[in-house]
């Protein structure tokens, strides 16, 4: 099962598990963008229809799933949003929208779905959280709150389930080339993003299957970043010391890599 199904790293993993021979099970809002990574696919993928901000809709899809697909032995909260801004600026939908999609969602499919994995005592969760799980940054504090409740959850519900034969991990990119990255760097998001390489949606999937094997709790997409990414959330006076340098050094690659994408500079980067 994956959320967030019609997205590019979704297509990436969808992929992937196609390959291990995975039956697979999408849910997006969209069916079209659903459509379109199903076209890319070999098998004949089940795609469900949610809105993971409606919790009359995440129970439909839990139940659906209850009922039809009590065998589910992966989970892979992929689903997420951001919008870019001073949190003055976001209205009472914006906060709604970013804390269900970043962190209550993936909360409530987990709780209908393990309970299945349990009476088998096997199974894998997965969720892609981000390394704005671990360090928060200026304009976007509600992405930070929803991700780093999201690393919370996972680590405690990693310690419960220890003895078990249920896997839990954590997925920890930073930047990575999807509609949403060149989204933010057309309308204000914070050039830290830009501070190293971005990744493939394909490396979020390479660590994706690691977690589905291995069932580390916490895997960074580069390795590197999850170093300096902790440094920073034990002293996290420090990114204001840093910020100033690392903005220049990421102001300076994202020009690089929208020019790259043949995007013309529209917008002022803050």
């Amino acid at each position: 099962m994956i959320t967030g199904g019609g997205g590019a790293i979704a297509e990436a993993i969808a992929l992937r598990l196609e390959k291990e021979g995975y039956q697979l099970l999408l849910s997006d809002i969209s069916l079209e963008k659903m459509s379109q990574v199903k076209e890319k696919l070999n098998g004949n993928p089940v795609c469900f229809v949610c809105d993971q901000t409606n919790p009359e809709e995440i129970q439909n899809l839990i139940h659906s799933i209850q009922k039809d697909y009590p065998e589910i032995s992966v989970l892979i909260n992929n689903a997420g949003y951001t919008k870019e801004g001073p949190f003055t600026s976001q209205s009472i939908n914006d906060i709604q929208r970013q804390i269900w999609i970043n962190l209550l969602s993936p909360i409530h499919i987990t709780h209908g779905i393990l309970p299945l994995m349990l009476k088998r005592n096997e199974g894998a969760i997965v969720s892609i959280v981000s390394i704005g799980g671990i360090i928060a940054l200026a304009d976007s504090s509600l992405y930070s709150a929803g991700k780093f409740g999201l690393r919370g959850f996972l680590t405690a519900l990693y310690e419960e389930l220890k003895d078990t034969k249920i896997k839990v991990s954590g997925i920890y990119p930073a930047a990575v080339d999807t509609p949403m990255l060149l989204h933010e760097a057309l309308n204000g998001g914070t050039a830290l993003n830009w501070v190293n390489q971005v990744q493939t949606p394909d490396d979020v999937a390479h660590a994706v299957m690691k977690g589905i094997k291995k069932g580390n709790l916490e895997i960074y997409v580069p390795y590197s970043d999850g170093l300096i990414s902790r440094l920073v959330a034990v002293f996290p006076w420090l990114m204001g010391k840093l910020s100033p340098a690392l903005l220049w050094i990421g102001k300076r690659n994202q020009e690089k890599w929208l020019k790259e994408k043949g995007m013309l500079h529209t917008k002022t980067m803050h």
